[in-house]
């Protein structure tokens, strides 16, 4: 369901006991080049987790839609008006006003969606629907975790992973933020009515897909025993103009012993630009009609 994973050649992991990884992700961007491959690949990561070729397939799969409309002087349905529709009602960076940029929408929702991409490419994750298409208001944030993903295990068993994200240019290693990463990941396997909601919500979503038999009987699991056996965390540190090092999560691999059964996929990636600029860059031409 994802997007090709075209970029995140660039990395080196660390292991450590117990299965922990983490990843040191270093990407380049120039956002005054139409064509650059990191800007490009961004815009198309959003589109497709809002849900684009969704939208295209139903309309291929639905053939009342191109009878045409009389009435209406219709000729017949056009995919292209589908697509323009479907892009306008992307987030608008514009319609946040003057939220301090720190605060946008359209900046932490491309780290986190950057974030998702990254991780599943360089640790081989799924890309399932995310749930940026069930959301009310495009320029608010998704309630519950940053995103979530599956992967298979060594053991060949399917996990569950919650993904953490925080988008930071602070200089120090690590980054002030990471102690914030830190709580959200102990919290995750002792807030078992939020992945309840949560599981329910990814269910739905995946409705149709391979994922949902998975994801349903992880909810079953979960009432049954109050916990989802195989649980991953991924917290994930964007760096802007900073690049990123494995220093950014050293205080993050010495807590995982507060996560819980949970092993952890962590990663620090650096696109090399402003993440700020970089978030209204994407999202402006995310919502644009090729």
């Amino acid at each position: 369901m994802g997007i090709p994973a075209t970029r995140y050649s660039k990395h080196v992991i660390s292991t450590d006991d117990d299965d922990h990884l983490w990843a040191v992700v270093l990407e380049s961007c120039d956002l005054d080049v139409e064509g650059d491959g990191m800007l490009r690949h961004a815009v198309d990561a959003i589109r497709a987790a809002y849900g684009e070729q969704e939208i295209l397939d139903l309309a291929e799969n639905e053939p009342f839609l191109t009878v045409p409309d009389p009435a209406e002087g219709i000729g017949g349905f056009q995919t292209d008006h589908l697509l323009n529709a479907f892009r306008s009602s992307l987030p608008d960076p514009s319609a946040e006003g003057k939220k301090p940029a720190h605060l946008t929408n359209y900046r932490s929702e491309t780290t986190e969606i950057i974030a998702r991409e990254g991780l599943s490419a360089v640790f081989d994750m799924a890309t399932p629907p995310a749930l940026h298409a069930t959301k009310g208001n495009r320029n608010q944030p998704i309630l519950g975790f940053d995103g979530w993903s599956v992967m298979n295990q060594s053991n060949g068993e399917l996990a569950l992973v919650l993904i953490q994200v925080k988008g930071t240019d602070d200089s120090d290693r690590p980054p002030s933020q990471a102690a914030n990463l830190i709580v959200e990941c102990g919290k995750v396997t002792a807030e078992v009515g939020k992945l309840k909601g949560f599981l329910v919500a990814c269910a739905l979503r995946c409705k149709g897909t391979e994922y949902c038999t998975p994801l349903l009987n992880m909810l079953v699991e979960l009432e049954k025993t109050e916990k989802v056996a195989n649980l991953m965390v991924a917290p994930v540190i964007i760096r802007g103009l900073v690049t990123a090092d494995l220093e950014d999560l050293k205080s993050l691999r010495e807590a995982t012993g507060t996560f819980g059964h949970a092993k952890a996929r962590g990663m620090s990636l650096s696109i090399g630009v402003d993440l700020n600029d970089f978030g209204r860059k994407v999202m402006d031409a995310a919502g644009q009609h090729d």
